[in-house]
């Protein structure tokens, strides 16, 4: 069984070892470990922020840490276009709990006030990307980048879902904890 809730500053170190554990599989991240930026500081200090659009949530699977998800402002798309990441890590994966987290988080992202969401996922995997469409994610762009744990060029697709397309639940809560 697996629970969520809100990220702690006292998690820190644990996510950001899920973090380099999956980033070591030099499959699902941009990068061969965790490399800190103003986002990933934003969520590591608050957990949630609501006013700026943050959320970060630890994921359990029984009592054991099993990855994150992450809401934030997208780069490109300013305040009104969340980008979502899912992490889980290996044992944890092929048990729904990636299309359970993609629907809390449409379901709460307008509490956060996104009219969008987006997600940046690597050409190559093929889970995440059956994961957001599978959930009425389209592709609306894509890119190349050089990523030098793989030292190769890769194309990363930008999926995006358009919040006034769901049956969003806008009473949806924050986990307690």
């Amino acid at each position: 069984m697996f629970t969520y809730s809100v990220f702690h500053k006292h998690d820190r170190e644990q996510v950001i070892e899920v973090i380099n554990r999956v980033a070591a599989e030099n499959r699902f991240l941009q990068t061969g470990c965790y490399v800190s930026s103003l986002t990933w500081e934003n969520l590591l200090a608050c957990g949630v922020d609501q006013e700026n659009g943050y959320l970060l949530l630890t994921v359990y699977d029984s009592k054991e840490l099993a990855g994150f998800v992450r809401l934030s402002p997208d780069d490109l798309g300013g305040r009104y276009t969340g980008n979502v990441g899912i992490v889980l890590l290996p044992k944890h994966r092929y048990k729904r709990i990636g299309t359970k987290l993609l629907d809390f988080i449409v379901n709460i992202a307008p509490v956060f006030g996104y009219k969008s969401l987006v997600a940046d996922i690597l050409f190559d995997n093929f889970v995440s990307l059956r994961l957001f469409t599978g959930r009425g994610f389209t592709q609306c762009s894509s890119r190349n980048l050089y990523l030098r744990h793989r030292n190769a060029v890769v194309e990363e697709v930008k999926m995006k879902f358009f919040l006034r397309d769901c049956q969003g639940k806008h009473n949806v809560e924050l986990p307690n904890d």
